[in-house]
């Protein structure tokens, strides 16, 4: 019988809907943690047709979604057993990981050529709405009827959806053309007559083109958003019997490879701000703790620190340090009972003690980096609230993640940025 490994990170959590819809499909399935020991030698590789790669949050989505599980020596198995023809299928957070492992688009060189950004609702050329959003969604099958191992069906499909982040974007507008060209967009967000739709309610995240679902071009890979695995009464049941027909099949997909991609970093000057605030927690930061348990498994013996960074700027700069004091007592930006808060004024740095106000602090970082979303919805919310404690003294606010890297040179940074556990240059850009 054909069997799946359906793969468990930290924070997977929809491991149990994936091994029931390979089973009620004719197949047999079993959850297998990330760091099975017979998976990483290759000893149990021979009982398993496939993998998949659940949905959830693994790692609480620290740095980004799916990009420490794609760091993961699992995942070097699993782009193997690729390689070598076996089906893999990622939903949700397991689609974010496939990308972060560049396994899709599947450049020849796994470029990390694709982002899975945040949601962006867009009606009428408006964004309506931001941020996570659970519904259900039409899928339209858009590439030829056996294209890929799961779109041997003609029917439209009707399945849930649940994320923060799934909106398909392309730093290199040549990449969605040879997607396109090679017919590795499966499926695409319709109406419920078909008819392909790219905003808000069809397309639930603002995603290119309406892409949901995006195959490899040997079309034995795919990542798609939608959770097909969630009904066991809809006919999202149709990906899961197209599998198993092309496992039966020993089908293979004749398409032309995509060679090679070098996505280029975006890497920014650190702007001048009126005011620059550095947070960082009391307690231990388990995102920061993971980030560099990540680097140092990839050979980057570092030490992190994260802090969560905001540039203000002001409309008038008359009194910097009393409006600086008066955003941190209005509680938006730290909570002082768990927080640390640092503020840049005109190159002098401050600390902040609660009823005593910003004192000189002798906080120093020689080697950093700030990563930033291009699309910044956090900071026009935060500027608008704060701007009531202010009397609208806000110009600008602008948020990102400041990476401390103590006992770095430039060097090591620029090695460390390729890697791109800090960012995914599809969707952000860092500071330096």
């Amino acid at each position: 019988m054909i069997k799946f490994a359906v793969i468990s990170f930290p924070g997977t959590n929809c491991e149990e809907e994936n091994v029931r819809a390979f089973k009620r499909n004719g197949m047999d399935a079993e959850m297998v943690l990330w760091n099975d020991p017979k998976m990483l030698d290759g000893s149990r590789l021979s009982e398993f047709d496939g993998y998949c790669i659940a949905g959830g949050f693994s790692y609480e989505d620290r740095s980004r979604s799916g990009v420490i599980a794609a760091q993961n020596p699992i995942m070097d198995v699993i782009k193997k057993e690729a390689e070598a023809g076996k089906v893999v299928l990622g939903i949700c957070n397991g689609a974010q990981v496939l990308v972060e492992t560049g396994m899709i688009p599947g450049f020849d060189n796994y470029d990390v050529a694709v982002s899975l950004a945040a949601n962006e609702m867009v009606q009428n050329g408006r964004v309506v709405k931001t941020g996570y959003y659970c519904n259900w969604a039409y899928l339209k099958n858009v590439a030829p009827k056996g294209r890929c191992a799961f779109n041997n069906f003609d029917e439209l499909i009707h399945v849930p959806f649940a994320h923060g982040e799934g909106r398909f974007i392309f730093k290199d507008p040549a990449v969605l053309e040879q997607l396109k060209q090679n017919d590795q967009i499966v499926f695409q967000y319709s109406n419920e007559a078909g008819a392909v739709h790219a905003e808000y309610p069809f397309t639930p995240n603002g995603a290119t083109e309406a892409i949901a679902a995006l195959c490899n071009p040997a079309g034995n890979v795919m990542a798609i958003m939608p959770h097909p695995e969630r009904d066991p009464r809809g006919n999202g049941n149709q990906i899961f019997q197209s599998i198993k027909k092309w496992i039966e099949n020993r089908t293979r997909a004749e398409y032309k490879p995509l060679g090679t991609h070098e996505t280029r970093d975006d890497i920014r000057q650190l702007p001048q701000a009126d005011l620059e605030f550095l947070i960082r927690l009391i307690i231990v930061d388990n995102a920061e703790r993971t980030v560099e348990m990540t680097f140092k498994r990839k050979g980057f013996d570092a030490k992190l620190k994260r802090y969560q960074y905001w540039a203000i700027n002001l409309k008038s700069n008359d009194d910097k340090k009393a409006a600086a004091e008066a955003i941190i007592e209005s509680g938006e930006l730290a909570n002082l009972n768990k927080e640390i808060v640092y503020v840049r004024i005109d190159g002098q740095m401050y600390e902040y003690e609660k009823g005593v106000g910003l004192k000189p602090s002798d906080f120093k970082s020689t080697h950093h980096v700030v990563a930033a979303d291009q699309k910044d919805f956090l900071g026009d919310y935060k500027k608008n609230t704060l701007n009531v404690y202010l009397n609208g003294r806000i110009e600008t606010m602008k948020p990102g993640v400041f990476w401390e890297v103590e006992g770095a040179d430039d060097a090591l940074i620029d090695q460390m940025i390729e890697s791109k556990i800090w960012y995914n240059p599809n969707a952000m850009y860092l500071l330096k």
